[in-house]
C-alpha cells in the first residue's frame, strides 16, 4: 500500500488505526447506549479531529471534508448532548468505511464523492435533534 511518499504512508497507517479505533467505538456506543461515557466520546472525537487535522495538513481535502463531517456530530454527541441514535451510529460508521476506502487509495481520495455520507450524516443528526429514530 506504499505510495513513494514517506509522509504520505505515514498519514495512511496512522489514520488507518484511527478508523479501526473509531470504528471500535461506535460499536461500543451502539450497543451501550446508557452507558454512554465522556472518555469514550472524546476518544472517538480525537481519532477524527486527528484524521482531520493530517489531511489538512495534506491538503487531502476529501478525506478532511469527510473527516469534519464526522468530527462535527461527535461534538454534537460530546457537548450538546446529542442522544447517538442507531440512524447516527449506521450514518458514522458508513462515514468511517468511506474514510478507509479514500485512505487506502490516497492518491486518488481528492477525486472521489462523498456526497451520500455527508448527507447521511446531516439527515441523522435532523433526525435526533427532531426526536425520530
Amino acid at each position: 500500500m506504499s505510495t513513494g511518499d514517506r509522509l504520505l504512508d505515514i498519514f495512511q497507517e496512522e489514520t488507518l488505526e484511527r478508523l479501526d479505533n473509531i470504528e471500535t467505538g461506535l460499536l461500543q456506543l451502539e450497543n451501550s447506549t446508557a452507558e454512554l461515557t465522556p472518555e469514550l466520546i472524546n476518544s472517538i472525537f480525537r481519532d477524527a479531529h486527528s484524521i482531520k487535522a493530517g489531511s489538512n495538513l495534506l491538503k487531502l481535502t476529501v478525506i478532511e471534508e469527510l473527516s469534519h463531517k464526522l468530527e462535527n456530530v461527535l461534538e454534537l454527541i460530546r457537548s450538546d448532548g446529542l442522544v447517538p441514535t442507531e440512524l447516527i451510529i449506521t450514518a458514522s460508521l458508513e462515514s468511517v468505511d468511506k474514510l478507509r476506502s479514500l485512505t487506502e487509495d490516497v492518491l486518488d481520495s481528492n477525486t472521489k464523492s462523498i456526497r451520500l455520507q455527508k448527507t447521511m450524516l446531516e439527515v441523522s443528526v435532523q433526525r435526533a435533534l427532531a426526536g425520530e429514530n
